[in-house]
This record gives C-alpha cells, structure tokens and sequence, in this order.
C-alpha cells in the first residue's frame, strides 16, 4: 500500500511541478513564431517517466494538462490538446526504450532523442488536420508555417528538454529512488 500511495502523491508532485513550470519561464524558440514559447514542464514528466515507467508518464501528462487549462492556458482546449498529445508521443517513446530496452543513460538519451523526432512528426500531422484548420489559418498558409514553425519549434523542444533532463537525470533519479522508493 505504502508503495501505491508513493507512486501517486510522485505522479501528483511530478504534474504539478511541471504545471508550474508551464506557467513560467517562458520564452520563443523562434523569432518567425513568437506564438509558440518553450517551458521546461516537459523536464519534470520525462525524470518522472524515467523513475516510474510510461503509465505513470502519461499520468503526469494528464495531471499537467488538466491543471494548467483549468488555471492559465490562453491557448484553450486546442493547445492543450496538442501540447498533451505531443508530450505524450514523446514521453511513452522515451519511457518505453527506457524501461524495457536499456535501463541506462544511453537508453533514457536514445528514449529521448527517438522521442523527440516522432513528436515532430505527430505535432506536424496534428497541426495540418487539426489545429491548424481549427484556428482558421488558410489552407495555402499551412504547409509554409508547418516548415517554418512547427516542425523546427518541436525539434528544438524536444532537444533543449532532452539536454536539461540528461543534465539532471542522474542526480533526480538517484535522489528519487532513495526518498519515494520508486522502481530502480
């Protein structure tokens, strides 16, 4: 019991945290689509990921997504949406060859970096026939701002969250496995 109820007040921290971190700092990427800021919440959901397997990722994912529409997203349903489904194709990519690949640095790195090039993808098909069309951006304006925006913005998010999260991932996991008795 003492192990269930570890693992969800971790889930619950690890979603707040990166809620948090969602609301600042915040910065553009690229200077063409100042609409489209980074934040570190991906950070806290890839070490939590990493610490507890892929379901409760994606757990984090939720709690994340949930409590930051419900407090500041002024992108609504749409961007949280696409900001859930992209951290998610990331996070269970990462978690998957983590967990049951190669347990190590190098897994967590090639989780990561396979990760960020299928979220790319995913973001560019989710913005062609989704949200794209849904904020009312003209057809012959989608395939030029998919080239120029989007692709490059999820390349460069899921790169900068890979590099911070392998710059503290040996230090937050040691640490977690030693206070929350996660699984090793």
């Amino acid at each position: 019991m003492k192990s269930s109820t570890s693992r969800l007040v971790s889930i619950a921290l690890f979603g707040a945290l990166a809620t948090v971190l969602m609301w600042f700092p915040k910065f553009p990427l690229l200077p063409a689509a100042p609409f489209l800021s980074y934040d570190f919440s991906d950070v806290p959901v890839l070490i939590g990921t990493f610490s507890m397997g892929p379901v409760p990722g994606v757990l984090i994912v939720i709690v994340k997504n949930v409590l930051y529409f419900v407090t500041r997203s002024r992108s609504g349903l749409i961007g949280t949406f696409m900001n859930w489904s992209t951290t998610t194709v990331l996070i269970l990519v990462a978690g998957i060859i983590y967990h049951y690949v190669r347990r190590d640095r190098w897994g967590a790195l090639t989780g990561m970096l396979v990760g960020t090039g299928l979220m790319a993808i995913v973001g560019v098909i989710l913005n062609i026939h989704v949200a794209l069309p849904i904020w009312g951006i003209p057809t012959e304006q989608i395939i030029p701002l998919i080239q120029t925006a989007v692709l490059p913005f999820n390349l460069l998010r899921g790169l900068i969250s890979t590099l911070v999260t392998m710059l503290l991932y040996r230090r937050t996991t040691d640490l977690m496995r030693r206070h929350f008795k996660l699984a090793s």
